[in-house]
């Protein structure tokens, strides 16, 4: 049997003010009625049992992952939320869950478990589970990701370059990339040999844990231990993401191709890229082009002579942002932390 785990205990801080750190951008509402963490689960609910799919996320944003779920899901129970004590980044969630599924759960630990970011964009929910069967099938005892076939020259996200085709329809991977600057962007669409990194992952328990403790053994080392003792010493597990701790190391890594309209939310430019404009806004423009708005109050935004702009208007904060520049935001989150602004 075949199990998922929602990561959502991410802070979205290139997404403020919208996003919040007490209602970050995975319980938002931002390009339909659904919130994206329900549009995660409702999109792999095709394919999983409610019992089967589980969430790991933080103590401040458990009662929200529980509401939203339940909204969409009567019988959900917050048995199946697994909460970190303290962020401890995507290997300590994805450890920790593990050791909840096997040691509280029950599940076998030759049980292939799908990963995945609760805040993306999937266009083709059809291509993407078909993509998930074919993994899931394909797996055996390799560390899986999805990387996703390219649409564009990119250089926020990273690449994962492909090797030889296997007989199962998987790749080997060469190697992962951090985000490239424009001109080795360009190399790499023009190539072929790159896909993006979706931050998709599946495995089994036995072989993560194998690789973990092969390339990561610090942080293995903290995961011996029954859950319940692993919760007690959580706070000292080393922060390091799964990239670093294995998947740019180890040799048991395979990449599925998957081609189903994929976007990660993490900026304005994409979510603009993707809705367009938010319908609830009032927008009135005099010369005005390429003009993403936002208001949660539902008030009027009129802009004159103005191109290439982000205006998100919410309760208390106000952001003007030049198109492009929206991965900056997250460099904002960090001057009002240093200022202590009660906006975070």
């Amino acid at each position: 049997m075949a199990y998922a785990v929602i990561l959502c205990g991410g802070s979205g801080t290139r997404l403020w003010p919208m996003s919040r750190r007490n209602f970050p951008k995975q319980f938002l509402k931002l390009y339909g009625d659904k919130s994206l963490l329900q549009e995660t689960y409702l999109r792999n609910r095709d394919f999983f049992l409610p019992e089967q799919i589980f969430f790991v996320t933080n103590v401040g944003n458990a009662k929200n992952v529980e509401k939203q779920i339940r909204e969409v899901e009567k019988d959900f129970t917050e048995k199946q939320i697994i909460i970190e004590p303290t962020a401890r980044n995507t290997t300590g969630a994805i450890a920790l869950s593990i050791k909840y599924l096997v040691d509280v759960v029950k599940i076998s630990e030759a049980d292939p478990i799908l990963f995945l970011p609760s805040d993306h964009y999937i266009g083709d929910s059809e291509a993407y589970l078909k993509t998930l069967k074919h993994a899931l099938g394909a797996l055996g005892d390799f560390i899986g990701t999805i990387g996703i076939v390219p649409t564009r020259v990119h250089t926020g996200l990273g690449h994962i370059h492909k090797g030889a085709a296997k007989p199962d329809g998987s790749f080997s991977v060469l190697e992962f990339k951090e985000k490239p600057d424009a001109a080795t962007a360009e190399k790499y669409m023009a190539s072929g040999e790159y896909l993006w990194n979706s931050g998709m992952y599946l495995f089994n328990a036995r072989t993560f844990f194998q690789e973990l403790s092969t390339h990561a053994p610090l942080v293995a080392a903290f995961f011996t231990d029954d859950f319940q003792e692993v919760l007690e010493k959580y706070a000292t597990v080393p922060s390091i993401a799964i990239d670093y701790a294995i998947s740019e190391k180890s040799k048991k890594v395979i990449m599925f191709a998957g081609d189903f309209g994929w976007s990660d939310i993490g900026s304005f430019d994409v979510l603009a890229d993707i809705v367009g404009h938010n319908p609830a806004a009032r927008q009135v423009g005099i010369d005005s082009k390429n003009v993403y708005t936002y208001s949660s109050e539902n008030r009027l935004i009129a802009t004159i002579g103005v191109e290439d702009l982000i205006i998100v208007e919410t309760k208390g904060s106000i952001l003007v942002c030049k198109r492009g520049r929206s991965d900056d935001v997250k460099k904002m989150v960090e001057k009002l932390k240093e200022n202590e602004e009660k906006e975070l």
